[in-house]
């Protein structure tokens, strides 16, 4: 991508999904900021955010737990909020991945479940499978050692597109 493709690609939203269940059964408006600028996807939430900063639920990576809906905004339903924590969970900080396609590839066709020692197991995995280092792809002129410096994937269009076209927040946020 040019630098001038990359300029105006570039854009920055911020959403409204709908009102979910927080503490005590309690309602609050979901809301997402989406930025891409120069090649970099960043996509945050907060669950109902207040005017001091705080939020009533979640906020920041708020995609790492399921979202308990009460009701859409408008243009959202419960397909649309699967493909958007999709795009999200794919794509988020694109140029912060630790492996190279190859090691990638591999890790999600075996997956590390050890939370505790995630680094240790995957390196392991890809050690046993040929992949550590990855011969294949050179960083620097060196064959690439899973997570020895942040390498960046290209967020598909499909993806950019999807989240231009989401409905802009119907409702202005207390502070997103």
């Amino acid at each position: 991508m040019t630098t001038i493709q990359a300029i105006e690609s570039a854009f920055s939203k911020t959403v409204r999904v709908g009102t979910v269940s927080v503490y005590a059964g309690r309602a609050a408006n979901l809301f997402c900021r989406i930025e891409y600028r120069d090649g970099r996807l960043s996509i945050t939430g907060v669950e109902g955010p207040l005017r001091n900063g705080n939020a009533i639920g979640g906020c920041g990576q708020i995609v790492m737990s399921e979202w308990e809906m009460d009701t859409y905004a408008p243009g959202w339903d419960a397909d649309k909020v699967a493909q958007f924590r999709a795009v999200w969970d794919a794509w988020h900080l694109n140029d912060m991945q630790a492996g190279s396609p190859a090691q990638r590839a591999h890790l999600k066709a075996h997956p590390v479940t050890d939370r505790l020692d995630y680094f240790g197991k995957a390196c392991a995995s890809l050690e046993a499978a040929g992949l550590q280092p990855d011969a294949s792809h050179l960083h620097n002129g060196k064959p690439y050692r899973y997570g020895s410096a942040w390498l960046t994937v290209e967020v598909p269009e499909d993806a950019l597109s999807f989240l231009r076209s989401l409905p802009d927040t119907d409702i202005t946020p207390a502070c997103v």
